[in-house]
């Protein structure tokens, strides 16, 4: 691969890490976060939760087995701002890839970086922060980042509908940006889900981390919450139903970004490795009455998951239907269906 163009990270506090462009030819901001999974980057990079990202992944190769079709995705384009990598292929082999990395990021107006040394990246956002920073590529206009995702109403990513699969039961999603993979997830199981929140349903599904979480959010979940119907929350679902219970959140430190975070389940000797990508955690003191945590990170302490002793609420950090590996958190579904099962 010969780039041609010169292109520079320059993140908040000044700091700057020069490589070459490979993406689209433009300029832009976002939030600047690092990833360790050593595979996986089709269905990181096309997650809505990553919307305004620029995303550092500290595995040295990328693109070497391409992209693959649509389907395989988490969602119908590329959802991040921008990437930084150490070194992209030119050329890509899979069985199941449909076009190249570079391609598809120009397709969808992402620009990339390659030639940066993304472990000393990492290093730097571990000790000073997540912080905001730009890509300038030489000579090109610099575009607005698309918004974080916020509130409700993302539906079930980009090209999924307003409703996916024809099961029994019924699941009315809440929050932010819905993963392809935890749709399928629970269609598997026999369910079908939709966005429209007036819909009857058997049950709730919650997704997306809160940094802000809008007021209509809460009082979407408080009502779910007063309908006493099961309610799981994934993939930073817990947020969102700790402040519609009345508990706090707030920043990590380091956030946890990747595809090996140890956590335990609390009253029990099972760990499971776990894929993460928040930066926000639960308060554990900060719970009303009935509510307890769950699930705890190994590596810091902090809270994963959250459930009500006596009703049917839970919610976890992380993300149980292992499209990036590993799979052994995908019980979790077994049980939310289970539940609802035995209330139909």
């Amino acid at each position: 691969m010969s780039p041609k163009k010169t292109a520079v990270l320059v993140l908040e506090d000044g700091t700057k890490f020069t490589g070459f462009s490979f993406g689209a030819d433009v300029s832009v901001s976002g939030e600047v976060v690092f990833n360790t999974a050593m595979c996986g980057y089709p269905e990181l990079l096309s997650d809505p939760l990553t919307r305004g990202q620029i995303v550092a992944l500290t595995y040295p190769l990328t693109g070497n087995y391409g992209i693959p079709c649509v389907a395989e995705l988490e969602s119908d384009r590329a959802q991040i701002a921008g990437l930084v990598v150490t070194d992209c292929s030119d050329e890509h082999s899979h069985w199941n890839a449909r076009r190249g990395l570079c391609d598809w990021l120009r397709e969808w107006g992402v620009p990339a970086i390659c030639g940066v040394d993304t472990r000393e990246l990492a290093k730097h956002l571990r000790e000073k922060g997540e912080m905001a920073g730009r890509i300038i590529i030489d000579g090109a206009a610099e575009k607005v980042a698309a918004e974080p995702l916020r509130g409700l109403g993302e539906g079930l990513g980009e090209g999924l509908g307003g409703s996916s699969g024809g099961g029994g039961i019924a699941i009315c999603h809440i929050g932010e940006g819905l993963k392809r993979s935890v749709v399928a997830s629970l269609v598997r199981r026999g369910a079908r889900v939709t966005t429209d929140f007036a819909a009857d349903c058997d049950g709730y599904l919650l997704t997306g981390t809160v940094d802000e979480a809008s007021a209509e959010l809460i009082e979407k979940v408080r009502e779910a919450i007063a309908s006493g119907k099961p309610i799981l929350g994934v993939c930073g679902g817990d947020l969102p139903l700790a402040l519609a219970a009345g508990g706090r959140i707030e920043k990590l430190a380091h956030p946890h970004r990747g595809t090996n975070q140890p956590v335990i389940e609390n009253g029990t000797p099972r760990a499971q490795i776990t894929t993460q990508n928040h930066a926000w955690a639960v308060v554990a003191d900060s719970l009303p009455a009935g509510w307890e945590v769950s699930y705890e990170n190994l590596n810091d302490g902090s809270v994963e998951g959250i459930r009500h002793r006596a009703l049917p609420f839970g919610a976890v950090s992380f993300h149980p239907e292992a499209s990036l590996r590993p799979v052994e958190a995908e019980p979790i579904y077994d049980e939310f269906i289970d539940s609802i099962k035995s209330r139909k």
